[in-house]
């Protein structure tokens, strides 16, 4: 009796210590799981043997294991302070009403310093180019002052609805686009981008917040779309008609868990960090500039190339959702089809004579018209007055509108847009 309560006590213990660094996120379930499984029978075999080499390597193992969740719990404070530095990234989690969806923590004030994504997937820090932001979400999690919802203000003017380059990551607060429109241009503006989205998902965003809007007739959606990856991100079925749901326990318990193994710092160093999807450029200055691979592969698609994409019929349906949402809430939809810095900055990217990036249309571009033009709404392609912007900043002041080391617009890659979008798009605010 006391040898087999011995061996059962010793198989948990094994079982235990080998999906211990499975349960702090530093292997996936599957397949690992069952190599879990094969290491308990073999180490509850090897102690029930009278060989000592086997007991060896079951020991060997074991330690293994252990280590590695002992040290991926002691890296966890490590791994917040490097998140610390990169607030878009350190306070953004799924949405536990629709994981598909995405939040940031309600009520953030960051200030500190940053670095742009590319040096971040790079693992480079010489090529951080570091800069002090201001970091600031609203009691609902979106990136705006708080009561910025519009309450006890006047009905909103304008919604800026989209991804990172709505949020404006590695951009301090007053220099980010909704700001700028708001203090520059006297609009009433309510920030509802979050990045990691793409166009459904920001549809969704604007069917469930929405109605908490202090919105009136005609109040403009500003709905950016961004070349460099909307076509090419998740679509789910789940949000064809999204439907929120307050979780239960065992679903909030599940989703910190896995919200937990998804921060394993282990797991961090044991994966490849995609530096081979950044590309390093001498600008005219002598600076490094980074560009993202992928971004740069994806300007030379046709409107016929745009059209044969898995996801362009989702793309389409998204589309016709937001078409029935603006019809039923009196909105207008306003899209800026936002180019990647690949585009703008193609001939430092391709090696080609300075300020020599053409400005026609895209194959996006010229899908993405049409499609605005058959739903009624107004579209403009900022490519165009931010390459004439990136020559004319430059030679006044040396100032670019991309971060040296980022994907996104820096504070005068901001005002750029925000003066072309304005000028070119937007109705005069004191237009009912």
């Amino acid at each position: 009796m006391f040898a087999s309560s011995r061996s059962g006590f010793l198989a948990v213990l094994f079982t235990a210590i080998f999906i211990s660094p499975i349960a702090v996120g530093v292997f996936d379930a599957l397949p690992y799981a069952l190599v879990v499984i094969a290491l308990a029978v073999f180490a509850s075999y090897a102690f029930g043997s009278a060989w000592s080499r086997p007991k060896q390597v079951s020991l060997v193992l074991l330690s293994i294991c252990f280590t590695l969740t002992l040290s991926d719990l002691a890296a966890r404070p490590l791994l917040l302070y490097l998140y610390g530095v990169r607030p878009a990234e350190r306070y953004i989690h799924p949405w536990p009403p629709l994981p598909q969806l995405h939040r940031y923590e309600a009520g953030v004030d960051f200030v500190g310093m940053t670095y742009g994504d590319l040096a971040a997937v790079s693992g480079r820090v010489d090529w951080r180019e570091w800069r002090q932001i201001r970091f600031v979400t609203d009691e609902h999690g979106f990136r705006n002052e708080p009561l910025g919802s519009g309450s006890g203000v006047r009905p909103l003017d304008l919604i800026v609805l989209g991804d990172s380059f709505g949020v404006a990551t590695g951009t301090s607060q007053e220099e980010i686009l909704s700001n700028l429109l708001r203090d520059n241009y006297g609009l009433s503006v309510y920030n509802l981008s979050v990045s990691r989205e793409n166009p459904q998902q920001e549809y969704a965003n604007l069917l469930i917040e929405g109605n908490r809007l202090n919105t009136r007739e005609g109040t403009c959606v500003l709905w950016l779309i961004f070349q460099g990856n909307d076509l090419d991100e998740s679509y789910y079925s789940e949000l064809q008609e999204p439907r929120p749901v307050t979780p239960g326990l065992l679903a909030r318990l599940a989703g910190q868990i896995s919200e937990f193994r998804t921060h394993s710092p282990v797991r961090a160093l044991l994966t490849p960090n995609g530096a081979s999807e950044v590309l390093d450029r001498t600008f005219v200055d002598g600076r490094q500039m980074l560009f993202n691979e992928s971004y740069a592969r994806r300007r030379s698609r046709t409107a016929e190339d745009v059209m044969r994409h898995p996801n362009f019929e989702h793309f389409k349906e998204t589309f016709d959702a937001m078409e029935r949402l603006s019809e039923k809430r009196r909105l207008s939809i306003a899209v800026t089809l936002v180019p990647s810095k690949e585009e703008v900055y193609g001939w430092v990217l391709d090696g080609g004579s300075p300020w020599s990036t053409r400005s026609e249309p895209s194959g996006f571009s010229t899908v993405l018209r049409g499609l605005c033009e058959r739903h009624g709404f107004s579209f403009l392609d900022v490519k165009p007055p931010l390459v004439e912007a990136s020559r004319l900043y430059y030679e006044k002041s040396g100032a670019l509108l991309w971060w040296l080391d980022d994907t996104h617009w820096n504070g005068d890659g901001q005002r750029a847009a925000a003066a072309a979008i304005s000028e070119k798009l937007l109705r005069s605010p004191s237009t009912p």
